[in-house]
């Protein structure tokens, strides 16, 4: 009876052993089992990229497998960085990714949209006196030289009857941008639409106007999930799980500004969260409508890629190449959707 008793209490005390040690490996091996990618957003960190912090608090990748690192966009230059392994997806700008292909060479791959038009726009204060595209000739305009609102400009200034050799281009960078606007150390800069928020905000609550290339250039795509075609073909399940993920996010955020107007400021001290919030709200009318109701957050529009491709060839003056090239229908829903 005394062996039996001691025998009893071994097994208890293998048991309890055993389950501490069962407790402390799990946390451990779930990180182990997490893949870890790196997410550029498309340009700088501002309130229309809180959608991947979302993804992150939410849990939205770690439930997909992920341990995801989030570092700030170059614009076009997102294209280099996928196709050198510095990062391994990104939300870059549809014309920008088109661009990198075709004429850098880089094999980069379109994923999802989660910009259904394009947000790019020249901004400028409304009391500096540029009320029409054609006043910015003999005005300076600021911006990263990757920007797509830069690389497009010409053909922008073209059909808004701009001189685009009368207009003072200058570096900034997307940190810097707001602060030289509502400075008066430049007379505009590029920026999205949805920037216009934390523009008002840096400017001290002035007005700022935008001309957006949105008028001139007609069906011309805005941000997409992009990743490279070797990942496209080697892990379809991982690019397919991520794609899921981030849309999750982006769908929350513009649901839940506010919230995640916060969240981007726990990721991005420096981010300000109700301009934040309001850029997401403006994001709202880019991100869904009635034909993401039908399709979904992120459907790739078939008719829409054509667009954005031809205005690629006659902006950029590039070498023959497909539309389907430039995208994979296999992880969203692909239609050609009149609003």
């Amino acid at each position: 009876m005394r062996l039996s008793r001691r025998a009893a209490a071994l097994v208890i005390v293998v048991a309890v052993v055993a389950g501490a040690l069962a407790a402390t490996a799990t946390p451990s091996t779930s990180r182990q089992q997490l893949d870890s990618v790196k997410y550029a957003t498309s340009f700088g960190t501002f309130g229309r990229d809180a959608f991947v912090y979302v993804a992150i608090e939410k849990g939205y990748f770690r439930d997909a497998g992920f341990d995801v690192s989030v570092v700030p966009g170059l614009g076009t230059d997102n294209a280099r960085l996928l196709a050198s392994g510095q990062i391994d997806y990104s939300g870059s700008e549809t014309l920008g990714n088109i661009v990198g292909r075709v004429s850098g060479g880089f094999p980069v791959k379109i994923v999802a949209i989660t910009s259904q038009a394009t947000q790019a726009a020249i901004a400028t204060l409304a009391d500096s006196g540029i009320s029409t595209p054609k006043a910015l000739e003999g005005k300076t305009l600021a911006d990263l030289p990757a920007s797509i609102v830069i690389r497009l400009f010409p053909f922008y200034a073209k059909r808004a009857g701009i001189d685009a050799s009368k207009v003072n281009i200058v570096p900034g960078t997307p940190q810097t941008l707001p602060s030289l606007l509502a400075t008066g150390r430049t007379d505009a800069i590029g920026q999205f639409t949805v920037g216009v928020p934390t523009l008002v905000k840096a400017a001290g609550g002035r007005k700022v106007k935008t001309f957006k290339y949105s008028q001139y250039l007609k069906g011309l795509l805005g941000n997409a999930i992009v990743t490279t075609d070797e990942r496209v073909r080697t892990k379809p399940d991982e690019v397919r799980r991520f794609t899921r993920a981030l849309l999750k996010g982006l769908n929350y955020a513009v649901q839940n500004p506010g919230e995640s107007g916060y969240i981007l400021q726990k990721h991005v001290p420096l981010a300000d969260p109700i301009a934040a919030a309001n850029e997401l709200r403006i994001l709202k009318f880019f991100v869904q409508n009635k034909c993401t109701r039908k399709y979904g957050v992120g459907y790739i529009d078939v008719q829409k890629i054509k667009s954005t491709a031809s205005i690629a060839r006659n902006a950029f003056k590039t070498a023959p190449f497909s539309y389907q090239d430039l995208y994979s229908p296999a992880f969203v829903k692909t239609a050609s959707c009149k609003l």
